[in-house]
């Protein structure tokens, strides 16, 4: 049949299984490099945050030594021997000053603490025109 095409089908051999396993190979390395890359991106930011967080905790041990160091200063004992049991140094004269006690004060919901504590309202401002001369 001179008019007759011939379909050939493709083989797959030695040559073309390399190349299948080379494609295979290099797609995994690129696979790891970029899981690689992802955790390495998440450990950097979690280094971040640690190194804010270490910041912070010592900032916030510096204020407690200073705390510690002045409740264990004199002043602070006798501050607190004067004001919680009324102790006097000698020569001194203690006075005490009694007051009534103040009624508790209620607190209206969305009120201010210093509108229930002086008992002042809330002013609104009015706009006026500017008076002419």
């Amino acid at each position: 049949m001179p008019g007759h095409v011939r379909l050939r089908i493709p083989t797959f051999g030695p040559s073309h299984m390399v190349l299948a396993v080379a494609l295979l190979l290099l797609s995994l390395f690129v696979y790891a490099g970029v899981q690689t890359a992802a955790q390495s991106y998440r450990l950097r930011a979690h280094e971040r945050e640690m190194f804010v967080r270490v910041q912070e905790l010592r900032q916030q041990r510096a204020e407690l030594q200073g705390l510690l160091t002045y409740l264990k200063s004199d002043e602070y004992v006798e501050a607190f021997a004067r004001q919680q049991f009324g102790l006097v140094k000698p020569g001194e004269i203690l006075v005490q000053v009694d007051a009534p006690v103040a009624p508790p004060v209620q607190r209206r919901p969305g009120e201010k603490w210093w509108e229930a504590l002086f008992g002042t309202t809330p002013v609104t401002a009015t706009a006026s025109a500017p008076e002419a001369p």
